[in-house]
């Protein structure tokens, strides 16, 4: 098995059937660019062809899974240009590439949440089959609390699976759950103590390497099939609904302040 060309912010192996994406910029939280989108969506793809390959893991260095798309830092430039608030047939971006791979991929795909995880890093985090956690870790939406609508896809993922009393809680209060709630939400499968996590994980997904990964991608595309047959429409209208969002004088200040490390003051406009 060959791993692929390196992307700055991954890294990437594969040893005894199992792929591991380390997000890699520890210093910034694993702040997410377009590139590492690009990365991760290739890397997930060519584990998809790859007959050596039984499971796939997504984790992070250092103390976080991610943090979300670097927007301090900035996101840098995707290989391809696409307009955010452009009608259907159009480039879909980045982020949807990526969330329609996970999802379609045909193996199991681990997010092994090993710290805080928040933005596109959840967006990755719900597109995979199953959500581990650290005992330590803290996952959640806080886009909210900056005025953000750079939604990603999770408005149509969370709902299906912890219903949308419980995601509209998550999504319009920014609320963060530490891993005994998210488990009780039902967004993670597993929670590990830090100083088991590591072993734990390797038992978990070697299981996983072990089984019947053909038997295992029809249970997942049959359990997806529904969301993938909506995705590109609803990402379509959540594009145009994010170019309007993108405009309000909220949006500016929540960036604003984000930047200045400053509590907001939204005026509703």
């Amino acid at each position: 098995m060959n791993t692929p060309n390196a992307v700055d912010g991954l890294a990437f192996s594969k040893v005894d059937g199992v792929a591991t994406i380390t997000l890699n910029r520890p210093d910034k939280l694993n702040a997410i660019t377009f590139r590492m989108v690009e990365g991760l969506t290739a890397f997930v793809d060519e584990c998809g062809r790859d007959d050596e390959v039984r499971v796939i893991v997504i984790t992070g260095a250092g103390r976080a899974f991610s943090s979300g798309d670097d927007i301090v830092g900035g996101m840098g430039e995707p290989s391809r240009p696409f307009t955010a608030d452009v009608g259907i047939g159009t480039d879909l971006g980045p982020h949807h590439a990526m969330v329609k791979k996970l999802l379609s991929v045909p193996k199991p795909v681990v997010a092994a949440i090993n710290g805080r995880c928040h933005g596109a890093g959840w967006v990755t985090a719900l597109s995979c089959d199953f959500r581990v956690m650290r005992s330590d870790a803290l996952i959640g939406d806080i886009r909210a609390s900056k005025a953000i609508f750079s939604a990603q896809g999770v408005p149509i993922m969370l709902p299906r699976l912890i219903g949308q009393s419980r995601a509209m809680d998550i999504l319009i209060n920014a609320r963060v759950l530490d891993a005994v709630e998210a488990e009780r939400f039902g967004i993670v499968v597993r929670v590990w103590s830090p100083e088991t996590f590591d072993a734990e994980l390797k038992a978990f997904v070697g299981a996983l390497a072990e089984g019947p990964t053909r038997t295992y991608a029809a249970w997942k595309l049959g359990v997806n099939r529904s969301l993938l047959a909506e995705l590109d429409s609803y990402t379509d209208w959540e594009r145009r609904v994010t170019g309007v969002v993108k405009k309000t004088a909220d949006s500016a200040e929540g960036r604003l302040a984000f930047k200045e490390k400053r509590k907001p003051k939204f005026t509703g406009r």
